[in-house]
């Protein structure tokens, strides 16, 4: 049975249900991403948030509306080893704070790469944190862009479809438990999305 008051709630605890424009701030402190980096991230976010609208802006982010903060910051703390990025949860609430890990996404990638795929990477990761904020829904799916961990090559191809075919997907479906693909470290609540070198 669902209460009115409950279904309200979860309304407003939806931000994309809402249907308003959003702007991703990002916060590059260590100065990591060149220009090259950035006008991919740009064309690449755009484009797979398209239909949430949502999209980067790195500028002083003072524009009227509604804004998640994106801190891309060198390193992973040591004990989030192979995490990509994150989104941070307070009780049932995801935050509008994400982060992505640019020197764990560089190692990630190998080399030889090129900015523009590294571009790709990070808006994918950052993407994926997004959609977890606006869904508010802490939970992967078995495709597209809310998967719990991404090959390389898929985060770096030029071609966004696999990111995109998600649609609705059933959350959880043949994947391993939550517990095993989030971390808790329970006394922030802060949890992370683990990347894998093959998908499953």
């Amino acid at each position: 049975m669902v209460k009115a008051g409950a279904a309200l709630l979860l309304t407003v605890a939806l931000p994309s249900a809402l249907g308003a424009a959003w702007t991703v701030c990002v916060q590059d402190t260590d100065a990591l991403l060149s220009a090259p980096v950035r006008a991919a991230a740009l064309r690449e976010f755009s484009e797979l948030m398209l239909a949430q609208r949502a999209r980067l802006d790195f500028g002083d982010c003072r524009a009227e509306g509604r804004r998640i903060q994106l801190e891309v910051l060198g390193e992973a703390p040591e004990h989030l080893d192979n995490v990509l990025g994150q989104a941070y949860r307070r009780r049932e609430r995801i935050e509008p704070l994400l982060k992505v890990y640019y020197g764990s996404l560089v190692r990630y990638l190998g080399h030889p790469n090129s900015a523009y795929a590294i571009g790709r990477a990070v808006a994918r990761v950052a993407a994926h944190e997004t959609k977890h904020f606006l869904d508010q829904d802490p939970s992967h799916c078995a495709h597209g862009l809310l998967r719990p961990g991404f090959g390389a090559w898929e985060l770096m191809a030029s071609d966004s479809h696999s990111f995109l075919n998600g649609g609705d997907c059933r959350r959880g479906a043949s994947l391993p438990s939550l517990q095993a693909l989030v971390t808790d470290t329970r006394t922030d609540g802060r949890h992370s999305r683990r990347a894998r070198a093959r998908t499953r």
